[in-house]
């Protein structure tokens, strides 16, 4: 057997596995819960007993107690926003990924502008949720500029919508196109501290399922150090424009098992689906509540284009 046969092979045998374990994962929808004071809902990430939420469009972070009530929040910086904190649509940083860091030995929280369109939405926060403040504000411009080269993406097809961090690695979610990005998180943060000037980047194109004959594209993320695994949320608009809002088709869930990673990966997904059938939810981030094995409790975050934001909470199962 040539090389080429056997990648081929290989190839089979990775889309059959993710076939099979598609077939087995459950997802149950148990409560869904208003956020009625989070506007635009996009990342969520659980720290603790808290769970700390950001909107794409806001100068907050939110804090959740362990019910998903607010708790409290605080500034992410001094922004030209409403008496709710919320940023006009032309001027928004477009806060939309999120994941806990490790930088210089402590635990972090790292906020990622989406990149896609200039000048205000290229902001990086580096956060202490211990002290509930902004320990450092970073241009990423040319970190995301660095992803556009090595993921071969055009100027528009820049749109970071998703973080998580595993093993020592960072992985970005690009929705534009389904590319996911992985670096090292240490050479990361060496890069953006502007202490070097290259960095290593390794890029994927992943292919994602579709509604309607609408592909899905990612919208948050978290990983699974236990399994060795990402999950993942994708949502489906009815869209030709990645950066304007469309109808909403659903969303999915899905598991990228790290250590099998290659081009145009299909990794197993579920659709969020409610008991009452309601299937119209624009998920945009995802965390753990609780791990077992292969079964999750987990809290995804909803953006209901001018509505208030949901969270809904999700039983889910990779399989048997």
């Amino acid at each position: 057997m040539n090389n080429s046969n056997i990648i081929q092979f290989i190839g089979f045998i990775l889309v059959l596995s993710s076939c099979q374990l598609q077939e087995k994962m459950k997802c149950e929808v148990t409560s869904i819960v208003e956020l009625t004071e989070v506007p635009s809902a996009s990342g969520i990430e659980h720290v603790g007993d808290e769970y700390f939420v950001v909107g794409d469009n806001s100068s907050w972070l939110y804090v959740l107690d362990r019910s998903f009530n607010m708790s409290s929040k605080f500034s992410l910086g001094t922004y030209a926003a409403n008496d709710r904190g919320v940023i006009t649509k032309s001027k928004k940083h477009d806060f939309e990924a999120m994941t806990e860091i490790n930088w210089n030995g402590e635990d972090y929280l790292f906020i990622f502008g989406s990149g896609s369109k200039q000048p205000y939405r290229f902001e990086g926060k580096l956060i202490d949720v211990s002290k509930r403040t902004v320990v450092r504000t970073f241009s990423l411009q040319t970190f995301y500029e660095s992803i556009r080269k090595d993921a071969k993406l055009d100027v528009e097809e820049l749109n970071i919508e998703a973080a998580a961090t595993l093993d020592g690695k960072l992985y970005l979610f690009n929705r534009g196109k389904n590319k996911l990005i992985v670096a090292d998180v240490d050479d990361f943060i060496v890069f953006i501290s502007g202490d070097s000037k290259s960095l290593k980047l390794k890029s994927y194109s992943i292919d994602l399922p579709k509604m309607k004959e609408v592909k899905s594209g990612f919208s948050g993320a978290v990983g699974d150090d236990r399994n060795e695994c990402i999950l993942f949320t994708a949502s489906v608009e009815n869209t030709e424009d990645w950066v304007k809002d469309g109808e909403i088709l659903g969303s999915f869930i899905g598991v990228i098992d790290v250590q099998n990673l290659q081009q145009h990966y299909r990794p197993a997904t579920v659709q969020i689906k409610a008991a009452n059938g309601r299937v119209a939810f624009k998920a945009e981030s995802i965390s753990i509540i609780e791990a077992e094995n292969h079964r999750y409790k987990c809290a995804v975050v909803t953006d209901n284009d001018g509505l208030n934001s949901e969270l809904l909470e999700i039983n889910l199962r990779l399989h048997e």
